[in-house]
């Protein structure tokens, strides 16, 4: 399972949560009540993902330690908080977190948490690592140009709602299907139909996070055909379901 680090200035709210991680098979590699603390214990056990109160000793709070942590080291971020006000969630949304947990927390929706939180930071890592890779081969000649590979993008992004053909992508282009998904498969290392997929569900999760739409409207709104086949989806690349994923963001 995963090495987590745990930042909390309430000594219970740490004991809990460090016993429900380990419950659930996790290694809790230290436990920090401040930002100078929490960094130490970074930069020794190098720990996957960070769950931080946002309100934490000293000066700097839990958002200042997010985003040090966001710049200097490769881990997912968490924030678990008593405060779900505007601008509290505001603050913390500016770090760019994995995921967001509202207190008081139970065994479910911390598991929910872990698993949407690392979950989140492989797909954006792999984003990352994808538009370099685009950069990358545009740049020799052999994938997608960068105009390309933009209309694309934008096509893919226009048409969410409907289902999308690879055929339709090689036509928007000009090209033969094959070469087409040759061409995308050497821009955005991972084949055409597994980007609609990414795509689907990324959008997916903002919608989740960010609206009270039922589950089954937000199936349909990005192109799948019923909830189920959104659901068995969803949890092959989440690894939790669009009901849990939406519970662990509140």
């Amino acid at each position: 399972m995963a090495k987590i680090l745990v930042i909390e200035n309430e000594r219970i709210a740490a004991r809990d949560l460090s016993e429900i991680l380990n419950e659930l098979g996790h290694d809790v590699v230290g436990i920090a009540a401040n930002f100078d603390d929490a960094v130490a214990l970074a930069i020794e056990h190098k720990p996957e993902l960070a769950l931080i109160d946002i309100h934490i000793d000293g000066q700097r709070d839990g958002v200042a330690l997010a985003g040090e942590l966001r710049e200097e080291h490769s881990m997912a971020l968490a924030f678990i908080s008593s405060h779900a006000d505007h601008n509290t969630v505001t603050q913390a949304s500016a770090t760019r977190p994995n995921g967001y947990l509202v207190k008081p927390f139970d065994k479910s929706s911390v598991d929910a948490l872990v698993s949407t939180a690392l979950s989140n930071f492989v797909s954006s890592q792999a984003r990352v690592n994808q538009e370099q890779l685009a950069d990358a081969r545009a740049s020799s000649g052999l994938g997608l140009s960068k105009p390309q590979s933009a209309e694309i993008v934008e096509y893919i992004e226009k048409h969410m709602d409907q289902p999308i053909k690879i055929d339709q992508l090689a036509d928007q282009l000009g090209m033969g299907k094959n070469t087409f998904a040759k061409r995308f498969q050497t821009s955005f290392g991972v084949s055409p139909y597994q980007y609609l997929i990414e795509q689907r569900i990324d959008e997916a999760k903002r919608l989740l996070r960010n609206t009270a739409w039922p589950i089954a409207e937000i199936a349909l709104s990005v192109g799948f055909s019923n909830q189920a086949h959104f659901t068995t989806s969803f949890k092959q690349a989440v690894r939790v379901t669009p009901y849990s994923y939406r519970k662990s963001m509140r």
